[in-house]
């Protein structure tokens, strides 16, 4: 009785999609019957399930059998070692990193591709797909190589892009970032003021970009996971405060505790003390000059959250004795406990007092006073808030309307025209 061969199923592939004789030995071949190799050649594949898919895979035939002539063995063993190397790259960077890099060396990239021979065997707007990079994008690319110029910050010509930032803006930006008065604020601060006072129309992001790059400022670390905040924002000023004390010890090695009440909605600093003792005491004198500043004349129907830690200094007879005696309806709420969210917003003063204002000064037991009295005053009245980009607390503080405020950046027609007026050969002075 003849036994019946029993072929793997790679080769009855081969035969199907008609790769046999690029894939398999010509001696093998030779071996397998006539009949049997042409009913794997014949086979129906709509009685297959996925036979619907026979037709898009015949498609793409033609580009295989090419692939795998044995007459582009040496070429094919080279392409398929790039290929490992090209997949290994995306893996291990990915194709975000490797855009990245692509559009930090650009001119390179652009250099390479202009400069290929004739007769290299892969098109441009293929290899262009290959290196993940649009034609749209490669054509401003283009543009830039070909309007490049060493005197501007951007590297492209004044006149040709007169949307780009003057050089009368950096001088603007170098003549504010060095001014003496603002060395204790922070980049966006400064870009506020910038624009207050009217002499840039440039985007907050841009300053940023244009102070890095005149060593301002560093490169910002990568961010971190974001935490999930919970957060409150009052709806009007004197709706909810937040109070607080910070620790803080001179060069003269002499502790100093700090008092302050911050309002939630334009976030000033509406009473402080210092003093070398934490006591319940001053806590209470703080929040008593607070009320009276604020409210004064009125102080019948008035209502006020007021949020603490769960301190002592804040949470004691004396504390609750005047809350309960106030003309104001105080409702006192300890934060991450009667509340969800936290004190957050009375120690952002705090950090900012400590990181920009007393870091760089020798502060003594003698002058903490001075220093402190300064930082309110500059932060409440001169300094941009963060949260409120152009305005500062006491701005917001007594117009309310100005949180609400949406800065609009219109072109500037004195960029243009100073950029499209710029003379190369007179250059600035650096």
């Amino acid at each position: 009785m003849q036994k019946y061969k029993k072929y793997h199923t790679d080769i009855k592939t081969c035969f199907a999609l008609g790769i046999q004789n690029e894939v398999l030995p010509k001696r093998f071949i030779r071996e397998i019957p006539s009949s049997t190799s042409h009913y794997w050649k014949n086979e129906n594949p709509e009685k297959y399930v996925g036979g619907e898919f026979s037709k898009s895979i015949q498609n793409n035939l033609e580009d295989a059998k090419v692939f795998l002539d044995c007459r582009l063995y040496f070429s094919r063993k080279a392409f398929i070692q790039f290929a490992k190397i090209y997949i290994a790259l995306i893996t291990l960077l990915g194709k975000d990193n490797i855009r990245k890099i692509i559009k930090t060396n650009r001119n390179v990239f652009v250099a390479f591709i202009e400069n290929l021979s004739e007769d290299f065997p892969i098109h441009k707007k293929d290899l262009l797909r290959f290196l993940m990079i649009s034609k749209r994008q490669y054509s401003f690319w283009l543009s830039d190589r070909k309007f490049a110029c060493n005197t501007s910050l951007v590297g492209q010509c004044f006149k040709r892009r007169p949307k780009q930032i003057s050089n009368r803006e950096i001088s603007i930006l170098k003549k504010y970032m060095n001014l003496n008065k603002y060395k204790t604020w922070c980049i966006r601060s400064i870009w506020g003021k910038a624009i207050r006072d009217g002499v840039v129309s440039m985007a907050e992001s841009t300053w940023y970009k244009y102070a890095r790059k005149f060593g301002y400022s560093e490169v910002r670390k990568p961010k971190k996971k974001p935490r999930k905040k919970n957060s409150y924002h009052a709806k009007r000023p004197n709706e909810t405060w937040h109070m607080d004390i910070s620790q803080y010890k001179t060069l003269d090695n002499i502790t100093f505790y700090i008092y302050t009440v911050v309002d939630n909605f334009s976030r000033k600093i509406l009473s402080w003390d210092i003093s070398t003792k934490k006591c319940s005491k001053i806590r209470t004198e703080n929040i008593k000059q607070a009320i009276k500043n604020e409210f004064d004349v009125d102080l019948k129907d008035q209502n006020l959250e007021l949020i603490v830690d769960g301190g002592s200094e804040n949470n004691n007879k004396t504390i609750d004795e005047f809350i309960k005696n106030c003309h104001v309806n105080i409702s006192k709420k300890i934060a991450l406990k009667d509340v969800t969210f936290s004190n957050s917003i009375v120690e952002g003063p705090y950090k900012i007092m400590k990181s920009y204002y007393f870091r760089s000064k020798e502060i003594l037991s003698s002058t903490i006073y001075q220093e402190l009295k300064f930082f309110i005053e500059d932060y409440n009245n001169n300094r941009p808030c963060y949260k409120h980009k152009i305005y500062t607390p006491n701005e917001v503080h007594n117009n309310p309307e100005l949180a609400n405020f949406k800065m609009v950046l219109e072109n500037s027609n004195q960029r243009l025209e100073e950029n499209r007026n710029f003379c190369c050969k007179i250059l600035p002075k650096k």
